[in-house]
């Protein structure tokens, strides 16, 4: 706990510019949970429809990422980023929303994500697509906007956008669970 601890003020206090929340494991042999700096332990998100742990500092830090660009094709690190962290740790968005799935936290089809949620789609591609679900139907989301291919920019759009502009299929959304090793 002291090496993860410690790895945790170090990425606070790094060039990256990181605040919290970050994911840390607080006891237990579970290596995964979402944790608010306050709190200190995991904690478990609040029903469909309302607001998961640290989704205020998350929202806050998502749209100050709004304009910029540099995450093309890299939406589940934009989507880490926007929790805190530097890389979410799964090889895709698809990957990520398999892990949700097979540890029972995955909520598919549920169009009442809270603010915070992760939000996944099918997109008919190998990784799939995941954003930050910010409230009242809107994402924080990359690519979706860009008028010059491989631009990479982090926009605010409706809930809708994706599947209305790529054709992309809602699969459900899931907590930011990052694991911590």
């Amino acid at each position: 706990m002291i090496i993860k601890a410690t790895l945790a003020a170090a990425l606070l206090a790094s060039s990256l510019g990181l605040m919290a929340p970050l994911a840390l494991a607080v006891g237990g042999s579970d290596d995964t949970c979402v944790a608010t700096p306050t709190a200190g332990t995991c904690e478990t998100p609040v029903d469909t429809g309302g607001e998961l742990p640290g989704a205020r500092e998350a929202v806050a830090r998502a749209l100050r990422l709004v304009g910029g660009h540099g995450y093309y094709q890299l939406c589940a690190r934009l989507a880490a980023n926007i929790w805190g962290r530097p890389r979410s740790g799964y090889f895709s968005a698809a990957e990520q929303w398999r892990q949700m799935l097979a540890t029972g936290n995955a909520h598919p089809d549920d169009r009442r994500p809270p603010t915070g949620a992760l939000v996944f789609w099918e997109t008919g591609g190998p990784y799939g697509h995941v954003a930050v679900y910010i409230g009242n139907d809107r994402i924080v989301s990359n690519d979706i906007g860009d008028t010059i291919p491989g631009e990479g920019g982090v926009y605010l759009v409706d809930f809708a956008r994706i599947e209305s502009q790529w054709g992309a299929t809602y699969l459900g959304w899931a907590p930011p669970i990052y694991s911590t090793t």
